[in-house]
């Protein structure tokens, strides 16, 4: 019954921690694409402020930003500092201060704290270097590996044996590249938005004037490198899909709603990624575009843990 309760705090724990950085992330998009990154020039204050009031942001002679991009900077950082830190913190210690917890357990508590660490670091060498795309990008790699830890930490808690399927390395690879090609292609996505090249391929699918980009373009061709990402996704995922097809007779159907859930994703996120060179970037469909890739990533992990090796043979 003890263990059954230490089960049920991680697991309601996670999910608020789980929950609170999806928004960050969400967040973090919000703020990347109405260009608010730089809105407060300093760290871990804003304008030296703990909180900037709309009158004391108007005492101020100079200002390049509305006071929504500034208010939206802040919940952005008082979200990690306010909410997620601390929770992370006081997580991480119960972990490894109860009898209750195994070695499992303890490992996912020590991974916490060092990209808590690390992201805190980041977050303010990101403003220090006035958000330059290579530290945005880095600082969104570390929040899907913040994300990622916490994920897993929750799926520890289950038995998920009833619903495994013994499949090849083949597959197993399969799941495990595909999960890695969509943080990288978020990462990217990242970048390119930051770097300003978000519209310099204006057609889709191919780049502009042709399919390919421009050599001597340095717009185009970080532009049509994220595309080729999501190619390389998208090539993956319809392998996987052809190579699991012989399992799902066997499968349960928490297994079938996951792969389910990763056609719809894929799906949506192919008819986002038109629609956005089609429209010009709305922020609205940006901020979807990243929230519907984060529950990619998720059912792709999810997927991953179900898979169990039949053998060390391909």
């Amino acid at each position: 019954m003890l263990i059954d309760l230490h089960k049920k705090v991680i697991r309601r724990v996670g999910y608020l921690l789980l929950f609170s950085i999806f928004l960050q992330i969400i967040l973090g998009a919000w703020v990347r694409l109405t260009g608010s990154g730089m809105s407060c020039p300093d760290w871990p204050l804003c304008y030296g402020m703990i909180f900037p009031t709309p009158e004391k942001i108007k005492s101020l002679e100079i200002i390049d930003y509305t006071y929504f991009q500034i208010f939206l900077e802040w919940i952005h950082r008082a979200n990690a500092a306010f909410i997620i830190g601390p929770i992370i913190v006081i997580f991480s210690a119960y972990l490894l201060l109860s009898n209750n917890t195994n070695l499992v357990y303890k490992k996912y508590a020590y991974a916490l704290l060092l990209f808590l660490l690390v992201q805190g670091g980041l977050g303010g060498l990101t403003v220090f270097k006035s958000n330059i795309p290579w530290s945005v990008a880095v600082h969104l790699m570390f929040a899907f590996l913040l994300y990622l830890t916490v994920l897993l930490l929750i799926l520890s808690t289950y038995d998920l044996s009833k619903n495994s399927i013994l499949a090849n390395r083949l597959v197993k690879n399969n799941i495990f590249l595909i999960g890695f090609l969509t943080l990288v292609a978020a990462c990217a996505g990242a970048f390119t938005s930051k770097y300003g090249a978000s519209l310099s391929c204006d057609k889709w699918p191919g780049c502009s004037s042709s399919f390919f980009p421009k050599f001597d373009d340095a717009f185009e061709l970080i532009h049509f490198g994220h595309r080729v990402i999501a190619f390389m996704l998208l090539i993956f995922l319809c392998l996987l899909f052809f190579n699991i097809r012989k399992y799902y007779k066997i499968m349960t159907f928490p297994v079938k709603l996951v792969i389910l859930f990763i056609l719809v994703i894929i799906s949506l996120q192919v008819t986002i990624g038109a629609l956005l060179i089609h429209f010009g970037i709305p922020t609205w469909l940006g901020i979807f575009h990243q929230g519907t890739g984060l529950l990619l990533f998720t059912s792709i992990c999810i997927l991953y843990k179900y898979i169990k090796l039949k053998s060390n043979k391909i």
